[in-house]
Order: C-alpha cells, then sequence, then structure tokens
C-alpha cells in the first residue's frame, strides 16, 4: 500500500511531464495540447469593419444608379430646365401629371395672355408632388397663377410606385446639399416610404426608374450623367418621336389609332374606384396653400377621348362632382373640358395620342381654348356656362352624336366561340354592328352582316384553318358608309 508522499508524487509527475512539452506539441497520450487563448478583439476593430463593409454597398450602390437610373426621365427635364430659368420671370405655373404635362403648350397661353407659363407637371405626378412644385414656384417666382391638371385617376389610383421617389430625386439633383439632405430624410419619413414600394426606390431609385438593360443603354446613360448632356437632349434621344419645345413642356406627334381603343382604356376590368380620401385632401391643401398665398387656382379635368370618359358609367360625375365641390368651397375655379360645350371647345379625332394624353396639336387646340377660359377668370366673370354640370350628364351624353369607339371580346360557350361588342356612343345614337373572318391573307368573310345584335357565335367547326382574328365593324343606323369604327377580336381557330 503506497505511502502519503508516494501519492503526492504520482499526482505531481503528469504536471510536471506536461510543463516541459512544447506549446503545439501533441501529448504522447493522444489528447491535444490546449491552445493559446485568441485575443479578443477591441470594439473599434468590430466598428471599422461595419464601416468598410457599408462603405462598400453604399458605393456600389452609387455605381449602379449612375448607370441605371433614367438621367432622362421628364422628371429630371422639369427640374433641370425650371433651375435654369431661375432669374426669369414666371407668373403662371402648371403642375400635375402626364395629362397636364402633354395638355398645355405655354406658348400658346403666353402669346395671347403676355403671361410667362412653365409647365410643372411630370408624368405619374402625385397630388403631393403638385403640392411641393407649386409651392416651390410661389417661393421662387412669386406667381400669380396655379393650373392643377388632373383626371379620373389622379384622385382614384391617388399613388404611382416610385413616382414619388423619381420625383422627389429629381428635385433635389441641383439643390444645396443641406436642402437636399432635408428633402432625402423627408422621403425617408413619408408615410408613402412605409406603406408600399416607395421604400425600396428611395434606397435604391435604379430599382424602379431604369434604363433598358442592356449594355448600349446602361453605358449610354451613364455618359450622359457624367458628361454635359442635359436631361432634354438625352430625352429627345431616347423617347422615339418625343419633343422638347421649352417651359417644361414636351409631346409627341402620333395619333390614337382609335382600333386599338380596347388597350387605351382607363377604367380596370373591375369597374372604377371611388376617390381615395387622402387624394381629396391632398387637392383640398394645394387650394389652401393657393389662398394663403393669394394665388388664383384653376383646377382642370384634361380632354380624353369620348369613349374614355363613357366608360365610367354613372361613376364619372358621382365622384367628379366630390372633386369640383372641394375645389369650389376652397375658393379655386374648377373646369371638366371633357363636358365642353361646343362653343367653347370640340376635340378632333386626331388631337389624341392615345386613350388619356393629346399629342402636339391636340394639345395646341386646347390651350388656345384654354386662353378664352382665362380670359373670362381675368375679366372677373363665371367659367359655368363653358361646360355641362354634373347635374347635366344626360345632356352631356345626348350631345355626342357620333361613336367614339368599339371594343369586343370574346370566350367560348356551347362548343361555339362568342364575339361580344360594345359601342361607347351617346344616348340617341342606334348603332349595328357587322363580323367578318379573317384570313391569313388579310382577307375577310362576312359571317354576319349588319344588325343591331351585338354578339356573334360561330362554331367551333367552322373557323377555317388559319383565322385567328373576326373584324367587328359599327356603324350609325341608316349610314350608309363602310363602317364608322372598327376593331379586331383575336379567336382560336
Amino acid at each position: 500500500m503506497p505511502t502519503s508522499s508516494e501519492k503526492v508524487e504520482k499526482a505531481e509527475v503528469p504536471e510536471k511531464a506536461m510543463a516541459t512539452v512544447p506549446a503545439g506539441t501533441p501529448a504522447t497520450n493522444g489528447t491535444p495540447a490546449p491552445r493559446k487563448p485568441r485575443a479578443p478583439r477591441h470594439g473599434w476593430h468590430r466598428a471599422l469593419e461595419v464601416i468598410v463593409i457599408v462603405a462598400l454597398i453604399i458605393g456600389a450602390n452609387v455605381l449602379i444608379t449612375l448607370g441605371f437610373e433614367l438621367y432622362s426621365s421628364l422628371a429630371n427635364v422639369m427640374w433641370d430646365e425650371y433651375r435654369a430659368a431661375a432669374n426669369e420671370n414666371i407668373d403662371t405655373v402648371i403642375v400635375g401629371s402626364s395629362t397636364g404635362q402633354r395638355s398645355f403648350d405655354p406658348s400658346v397661353l403666353d402669346a395671347t395672355l403676355g403671361t410667362t407659363t412653365f409647365n410643372m407637371a411630370t408624368p405619374a405626378q402625385e397630388l403631393d408632388d403638385s403640392y411641393t412644385a407649386a409651392k416651390q414656384a410661389i417661393e421662387d417666382h412669386h406667381v400669380k397663377r396655379v393650373i392643377l391638371a388632373l383626371d379620373y385617376e389622379s384622385v382614384s389610383t391617388v399613388k404611382w410606385p416610385g413616382s414619388h421617389v423619381a420625383f422627389a430625386r429629381a428635385k433635389m439633383a441641383g439643390e444645396s446639399f443641406p436642402q437636399a439632405v432635408a428633402d432625402y430624410w423627408k422621403l425617408l419619413t413619408s408615410s408613402s416610404f412605409f406603406d408600399g414600394a416607395d421604400s425600396i426606390c428611395a434606397l435604391f431609385p435604379w430599382g424602379y426608374n431604369h434604363v433598358e438593360l442592356d449594355a448600349e443603354h446602361i453605358a449610354t446613360n451613364f455618359n450622359d450623367r457624367v458628361s454635359d448632356t442635359t436631361p432634354v437632349e438625352a430625352a429627345e434621344r431616347v423617347m422615339d418621336g418625343w419633343t422638347y419645345y421649352g417651359n417644361g413642356y414636351g409631346n409627341y406627334d402620333g395619333v390614337l389609332d382609335y382600333s386599338t381603343a380596347r388597350d387605351h382604356l382607363s377604367v380596370s376590368v373591375d369597374g372604377p374606384a371611388d376617390f381615395d380620401q387622402q387624394g381629396l385632401d391632398w387637392i383640398q391643401n394645394i387650394c389652401d396653400l393657393c389662398r394663403e398665398n393669394g394665388v388664383q387656382l384653376v383646377v382642370v379635368v384634361t380632354p380624353r377621348p369620348a369613349y374614355n370618359v363613357l366608360a365610367y358609367g354613372e361613376k364619372y360625375p358621382e365622384q367628379m362632382s366630390r372633386l369640383q365641390q372641394v375645389v369650389e368651397q376652397a375658393g379655386g375655379t374648377f373646369l371638366d373640358a371633357n363636358l365642353a360645350r361646343g362653343g367653347w371647345y370640340e376635340p378632333r379625332d386626331t388631337d389624341f395620342y392615345d386613350g388619356e394624353h393629346l399629342n402636339h396639336d391636340g394639345a395646341a387646340r386646347f390651350s388656345q381654348a384654354f386662353v378664352g377660359a382665362l380670359q373670362v377668370l381675368d375679366a372677373g366673370g363665371s367659367t359655368s356656362d363653358l361646360t355641362y354640370s354634373y347635374d347635366q350628364w344626360d345632356n352631356y351624353l345626348a350631345s355626342i352624336d357620333e361613336i367614339s369607339a368599339v371594343i369586343s371580346t370574346s370566350y367560348l360557350e356551347d362548343n361555339n366561340t362568342v364575339v361580344s361588342a360594345m359601342a361607347y356612343t351617346g344616348s340617341n345614337v342606334q348603332v349595328e354592328y357587322r363580323f367578318s373572318l379573317v384570313a391569313e391573307d388579310g382577307s375577310t368573310t362576312v359571317i354576319q352582316d349588319w344588325s343591331a345584335s351585338d354578339t356573334c357565335a360561330i362554331p367551333e367547326d367552322e373557323i377555317p384553318e388559319g383565322s385567328s382574328q373576326v373584324e367587328v365593324c359599327v356603324r350609325q343606323v341608316g349610314s350608309t358608309v363602310g363602317y364608322d369604327r372598327y376593331c379586331m377580336q383575336d379567336i382560336s381557330g
């Protein structure tokens, strides 16, 4: 039995033996030697790593933005041209979305009125941005008149993803650093930042407002941004058929093909939405801004083809009357050019570029008519007799004496392909329809001659091979013309 001293010696042997083994040498019994603890990093090391990573992300985002974010956007064009006119007298501004941007030619207004007008409307301009534009013009130029141009969607849709960011960034581009920071902070703390796509668009603007995603467009966009190319020059090159005429105004010369009216309907398949209260509140803010600064406010519903008014049905006068009430109770003037009486303004088919916008010639004609309305206001008169009121909706419908457009749809029913048509007309216009099959070579074969029926059922086994369309023609009853309007309907052959 070992003595107590022997126990002590045996207990100490492994400890003494381990003390003689160099660090990092495996122990003889197969157990790894303990490693030297790693020295903890200081807090500033970790902070530096985070800063470097964030800087790399920001740098990459800046470079991508330079190449991808659309330099030729019309918001950039407007703000760049507005800043260029900083030292000029401006007494009238137009604010609103693209319908305003393409409905008013400042040169036409100014030639007759002797005013100096600048068009600050931009595509998809939200109403709170219209407020910002008007406020800026009042502060910079002490303008005497603000024209707010809008349409049904301006108050029913209210927000368009990313447009708020595009507008704000274009405004910030030429501002002092403190003002740009203030505007960006306002953007990041706005309600739209937290409830929609603006939260992404504000941080990564190239994700929404970007060029065509190919090497040529990206390189050109980057060169335009870093060179002496102005946004106007870039826009005229990028947007085929668009021309800049000055004072914020640019437009296209194309003419609407009424046979494609279905593709240009503003009303969705779910029907027209009611006005958004936030939209009406924003309009109230614009009214208050103008009243508090002694500025005349004229709110104008811009012209569109009649079919794109008739498509709303009774919703149009019901909702538009809400808008008119807000404007007039706040002391503004309200005009709906779609309900214009013939003695004031009569649009032509050739005035429209698409279902919502005037082309350059159409804008010139409407601007000249609008001069008359402004002259009445300047003389202290009322413009109420220039248009039908919403209470006179039936009178407006009766005043439309033509077929504005025809659209069609198709569906299968009992082994038949059924084509259904709808003509947009005034209430006193009687119409008849004709349906024809269209062959591959473009020739037509009448399958249902002129009649009051707006539907045509075609048995599946009677559709010739290669026929994939039906031509739908419409004309007024008693007419001897070939047709007044037509459209093409795809079917399965």
